[in-house]
């Protein structure tokens, strides 16, 4: 009867197992709708933004430079920004970030210099023994929350005097539930990737004042950090679309795992019953002869 025990108590452990994962998956879902409406919300304003940009930079002289704007001959050092989470139970999310990272920059002559965000990265960058930037862990929930301002301050400032003459961000874009695909996007020097017409953008191009010139000096740092801010609203959606369908998967494994064991269980049962029966049978013809 110990065997029965053990196989009680398993049944019981895995129950336990399940109940905890069937709750995340639950947490998951609620903030991932939080999450998808604010990264959505993110790439609205986002395009906006670029509008602007687009039609500000249509009417800059044509020797006008900005030093976020320079495209350097040569890259002798980059700088990157990896956004993972600060937590694990979501599947591939983190692992997929530092594969991408190795895949395609990790292994190159040029320097990296990391900006680690959240635990998972700066685990990373530890255990890599790379140069950093800075690392932020111990992030709020809603990446609307985090310091973007002040990394974007930190990689300006890398950018400009020349530390790195390039930096790109690892984020992870929310397609849906079910997908998130790794990307890898220059954040400085800065390009725009906005869509607009070039009607649109020479109707608006002769309206501004102050100059266009005065206009590029705050917009493009704000433009770097519209950027940032929506690679962390990405990936934050993406973490809580991960964890929930790994909980899922989870609680789904708890689910045919307890079935097994229950199934096991009777077996064994059936087993011991018979074998007393055989014993009490047995003992019987035995005393009768």
């Amino acid at each position: 009867m110990s065997g029965l025990k053990e196989i009680r108590r398993r049944i019981k452990s895995v129950s336990n197992t399940k109940q905890i994962t069937r709750a995340m998956k639950l947490v998951s879902a609620a903030k991932l709708r939080r999450a998808q409406d604010a990264a959505q919300g993110g790439r609205s304003f986002s395009k906006r933004l670029g509008s602007v940009m687009d039609q500000v930079v249509a009417a800059l002289p044509a020797d006008f430079s900005h030093p976020l704007l320079e495209q350097r001959d040569k890259v002798g050092s980059r700088g990157v920004v990896l956004i993972a989470g600060e937590r694990g139970l979501c599947g591939a999310y983190n692992t997929n970030v530092f594969k991408a990272f190795a895949a395609q920059d990790g292994g190159s002559e040029i320097p990296n210099r990391i900006l680690a965000i959240g635990k998972r990265s700066a685990e990373f960058a530890r255990r890599k023994k790379a140069e950093q930037i800075g690392s932020y862990e111990g992030l709020p929930e809603h990446a609307g929350e985090w310091p973007i301002a002040e990394m974007v301050a930190e990689l300006i400032k890398s950018f400009v005097s020349g530390e790195c003459d390039e930096v790109v961000v690892y984020y992870t874009e929310f397609v849906s539930a079910m997908t998130q695909e790794v990307r890898r996007e220059v954040l400085l020097p800065f390009s725009n990737d906005s869509n607009d017409s070039e009607g649109e953008i020479e109707e608006a191009s002769a309206k501004f004042d102050p100059r266009p010139e005065e206009i590029i000096e705050k917009l493009v740092p704000l433009l770097v950090q519209t950027k940032l801010t929506q690679a962390a609203l990405e990936s934050k959606a993406s973490e809580h679309a991960a964890r929930m369908t790994a909980m899922d998967s989870a609680t789904r494994n708890a689910d045919e795992l307890i079935d097994k064991l229950r199934l096991f269980y009777n077996r064994a049962r059936q087993t011991a019953i018979t074998t007393e029966l055989i014993d009490i049978v047995g003992g019987a013809e035995a005393a009768n002869g």
